[in-house]
């Protein structure tokens, strides 16, 4: 143990004991030397961990590697389903991977963080996990939050991987360091609002049947977008309103996440547009139609974005769901029929989550393959010698994950993530070899800056519940 002048000691210097010194730290070699709700720092200092971290999960058994998540478990209405049940499909992953010796007979462990949506709670959290905690990759949730953590991953040479984050800012992000080279350190499962922006005004402006030759808002005459004053909600603004131009007769009402939605209510109430577009979050889009409700304005016609792909939406909803039976919503496809990684996983997810099916919430199956992809960038981090391992450090990690598209042209072998095959890929990835993955979520097909395009599933509220219409392909313009 270490000793510094000017410092008082344990009774008798018990085995596991700490000195506190003159200014009142007090010395550790692990967080057991440590008070509660304190942790043992790189420095050998105790000191108090953010609020809202403590939680791991995983295997402590011989050097762990520690990864971080800072994700948005809680909001101003209490827990936030959504983000919890992406949370389980990420503990499911890793369990399955340390079920198979994690990376070179190293186990993973989850250092998580609960943001409470908030991105300047976020961003602490991130500096902590970054410099007391050494992570070399944080999981994050929400392009608000993912945006304000990325300065400290980035400026610290840690991966940042994101299963939610949607907003077309986040490939812009100046992500690429001398330590990554060509690979930037940004990584998301989650494609690109872009796309979604352009299939919502493509459908609230009747521009496309659906598969059926159906036409659900032929009538359509005027539409407001009800958004998160966010980078999240200001793409997909930005997005739909330019797609729609005049077309639809177009209005608007921001609002700030957890804060004042009465101007959106008074769009609603007032305007009384034909649909509602809600690019929000579940907790503020049930405020926003339960005031309307209360205001007289019934038989809204409402049009949903992934973020309130929620089973929690119809709790917060009471009993003025009802408003919202027969509306649609669009969200990153997961369930595919007959698509045999994706009903493993549900299975899978199903059994160790008392029967919940990932398919009510957005983005569970991107979440499960966040932590796969991360292990196989590990992988090729550590490389294939177990005897003489190579560090595992950001980015590293990230160019790992490089080598899990192979170029056009290129033969690949392609793996599942899951745990029917992660050993074979695994193996093959930390020789240097380029394999294809096909994800619970889709192909993973990842470009230069680190997304994957896909399809997006149209979803329908149907009995309180959301029922998958039919898949679309976004168009590329």
């Amino acid at each position: 143990m270490k000793t510094l002048g000017l410092m008082t000691c344990c009774a008798a210097l018990l085995a596991g004991c700490s000195f506190t010194t003159a200014s009142g730290l007090t010395e550790c070699e692990s967080s057991a030397d440590c008070d509660t709700n304190q942790v043992c720092s790189a420095s050998g200092f105790c000191l108090p961990q953010p609020e809202g971290c403590g939680e791991v999960v995983g295997t402590t058994t011989g050097r762990p590697i520690l990864l971080g998540a800072a994700l948005p478990l809680t909001n101003s209405g209490g827990p936030d389903e959504s983000e919890v049940q992406a949370l389980n499909a990420i503990k499911l992953a890793l369990e399955e991977i340390n079920q198979r010796e994690g990376i070179g007979g190293r186990f993973f462990n989850l250092l998580i963080c609960d943001t409470r949506s908030d991105p300047a709670r976020a961003k602490t959290q991130a500096e902590w996990l970054v410099t007391e905690k050494g992570v070399p990759a944080i999981f994050t949730s929400g392009s608000a939050q993912t945006i304000a953590v990325s300065s400290v991953a980035i400026a610290n040479n840690v991966l940042l991987m994101t299963h939610t984050s949607t907003s077309a800012d986040i490939a812009n992000l100046s992500d690429k360091t001398a330590a990554s080279g060509d690979v930037g350190l940004v990584w998301r499962t989650a494609p690109s609002d872009l796309l979604q922006g352009r299939i919502i005004a493509d459908l609230v402006r009747n521009a496309r049947p659906l598969a059926d030759s159906s036409r659900p808002f032929a009538t359509v005459s005027t539409v407001s977008l009800v958004y998160v004053d966010d980078a999240y909600g200001q793409g997909l603004f930005d997005t739909i309103l330019t797609r729609l131009g005049t077309d639809r007769v177009p209005s608007s009402a921001p609002y700030q996440r957890n804060g004042d939605v009465s101007a959106a209510v008074t769009r609603i109430v007032d305007g009384k547009p034909d649909v509602a577009v809600m690019a929000g979050f579940s907790e503020d889009n049930a405020k926003i139609i339960s005031q309307a409700v209360t205001r007289g304005r019934t038989g809204q016609m409402y049009f949903f974005t992934d973020a309130s792909k929620d089973s929690g939406l119809f709790t917060a909803l009471g009993a003025a769901r009802t408003q919202i039976e027969g509306a649609y919503g669009t969200s990153p496809a997961q369930a595919r029929l007959g698509d045999t990684v994706y009903n493993t996983f549900k299975e899978r997810f199903r059994s160790a989550n008392n029967n919940t099916d990932p398919g009510q919430f957005s983005f569970t199956a991107h979440a499960y393959d966040a932590m796969y992809l991360v292990a196989l960038g590990a992988a090729y981090a550590a490389g294939a010698d177990v005897n003489n391992p190579q560090p595992i450090t950001g980015d590293r990690i990230a160019v790992g994950l490089s080598k899990l598209t192979p170029p056009a042209g290129t033969p690949a072998t392609t793996y599942p993530l899951g745990f029917s095959r992660f050993t074979d890929a695994r193996n093959e990835v930390s020789t240097g070899k380029v394999i294809n993955v096909q994800g619970a979520s889709g192909a993973l097909d990842f470009d230069a800056s680190g997304e994957a395009p896909s399809e997006y599933e149209l979803f329908r509220v149907e009995g309180g519940a959301f029922k998958t219409v039919e898949l679309i392909v976004p168009p590329q313009t």
